[in-house]
């Protein structure tokens, strides 16, 4: 099924065939993207509104929804794998945006080792994935969900948790007791170093959530109750007296290295925003090319850039959604100012054609592929050239 979507150059497609046009995929779409016709009574999609954040798939009866991205036989093939791999039997299936490091995870579920599947939103994993994932020998599963008022897709969570809910019962009913699924919710907040702010007030300026407040006297507090997590006023803190749980500056540096050591001249590092790119669970990158996906572009500061610059990366390319699709109220904008800006200031040391950015989006899979591979092919003629 997903190759005849990745065929037609767009992630998700609905087959009129098999569709029954019970508008549950419509009534469930936070992005308007699907919708039935008021003459006809057929259902029909927008591919340009959609985000690709699986909901639709993952409820529809009728399976009349494909979808290239984490589809139920990616996910049957990737389990069985991952099972082998990390030889365990204890599944955590996470939410790329409540999703805390490894430590994280075992301090929220108390377990040590477990098979990771991370996507974009719980709320895609179809019911058939828990029941393979038992029949396949696993004996705990724990998904990890956004809070419910914190969805960057709006129902993925609240679907999670009525999903789940309906499996616990039937799970029950054939012997796998109370909660064969544990299900809690996490979100990522910024944390802020009051001894190292200087109240300039640029977290206040940046936040797309109003969540960061200044006050005189006292300087910047938080409602962390507003705060979405995208780490916008981490990148731009002139003082360095922010961080975002589990992406803290130094965490990342430290990945940079981690990855400049495996990677082969000319060296590429990418930043992918977690909601403009999903990897395949098997992605296979170039010898040269490295990725970190952060939970939205704007947490990528100079900073990081110029330390990748520092430890022998050639070259930084960062992929981010469009303001128009960000899933952290157009932060993404301001991130591509911000670098913007720093490229400006690369070019008056010849090093500017070494920054790269873009806006991709999710619904055209091609995209990413297209402009990285572009990308390369230019610092690879370049790197050639140099070394000669």
């Amino acid at each position: 099924m997903s190759e005849q979507v990745a065929e037609a150059g767009v992630s998700l497609k609905l087959n009129e065939d098999y569709c029954s046009n019970c508008s549950i995929c419509s009534s469930l779409c936070p992005f308007e993207a699907i919708k039935r016709d008021t003459e006809t009574g057929k259902t029909f999609l927008e591919i340009e509104k959609c985000q690709v954040c699986g909901i639709c798939y993952s409820t529809c009866p009728a399976k009349a929804i494909d979808i290239i991205y984490y589809d139920l036989n990616s996910l049957i093939k990737y389990l069985a794998r991952a099972k082998q791999e990390y030889d365990c039997d204890t599944l955590v299936i996470m939410c790329r945006g409540s999703a805390p490091n490894f430590a994280g995870i075992e301090e929220l579920f108390g377990v040590a080792k477990f098979i990771p599947l991370s996507v974009p939103c719980v709320g895609r994993i179809p019911e058939e994935i828990y029941l393979n994932a038992i029949l396949m020998g696993i004996k705990e599963i724990y998904v990890l969900a956004c809070d419910e008022d914190y969805c960057r897709y709006d129902r993925g969570s609240p679907v999670t948790g009525r999903k789940i809910l309906a499996l616990n019962l039937l799970l029950e009913q054939l012997g796998y007791g109370k909660e064969a699924i544990a299900l809690k919710r996490n979100s990522l907040k910024v944390k802020a170093d009051k001894d190292l702010c200087i109240a300039c007030g640029n977290c206040v300026f940046y936040c797309p959530y109003d969540a960061a407040k200044l006050e005189s006297p006292g300087g910047i507090n938080f409602d962390l109750t507003a705060c979405r997590g995208c780490g916008l006023c981490v990148a731009m803190c002139p003082a360095i007296a922010l961080e975002l749980e589990n992406w803290e500056g130094e965490s990342i540096s430290t990945l940079i290295s981690k990855l400049s050591s495996e990677m082969e001249q000319p060296k590429i590092l990418v930043f992918r925003c977690q909601w403009a790119v999903f990897p395949p669970l098997d992605e296979e990158l170039a010898p040269n090319i490295r990725s970190i996906d952060l939970p939205c572009a704007a947490r990528v500061d100079n900073f990081h850039i110029l330390d990748a610059f520092q430890k022998g990366i050639d070259s930084v390319f960062i992929a981010a959604c469009s303001e128009e699709d960000c899933k952290q109220e157009k932060a993404s904008g301001k991130a591509q100012h911000s670098v913007a800006k720093l490229k400006e200031r690369l070019g008056q040391i010849g090093l500017q054609d070494r920054l790269h950015f873009c806006t991709v989006a999710p619904r055209y899979p091609e995209e990413f592929d297209r402009e990285l591979e572009q990308f390369s092919q230019r610092r690879e003629a370049i790197y050639s050239k140099v070394s000669k």
